[in-house]
């Protein structure tokens, strides 16, 4: 494996735990907002709902990325998703 191949691997790795991490966060700040009503905890479910899409269109690149595609092309399905 060449030094490209396992820092891409690598990468996409961390990208897979921080989406995990992130959704556990938004879902901790979420139940505080629902029980306390804290404004705070409500802004940090905005801030890790941004980091959950930017990461999960980087996960969209890196599919693309195994599919032989160009790196500018566009995730499959972006334009499909809705996310309210």
């Amino acid at each position: 494996m060449t030094n490209e191949q396992k820092f891409i691997a690598e990468f996409e790795e961390w990208v897979a735990s921080q989406v995990a991490i992130n959704e556990l966060a938004m879902t901790a700040s979420q139940k505080v907002v629902e029980e306390d009503g804290d404004d705070r905890a409500r802004e940090a479910v905005i801030r890790y709902e941004s980091r959950l899409d930017a990461y999960g269109f980087l996960l969209g690149k890196f599919d693309n990325f195994k599919a032989g595609k160009s790196f500018h092309d566009l995730p499959d399905g972006l334009f499909d998703q809705m996310k309210y």
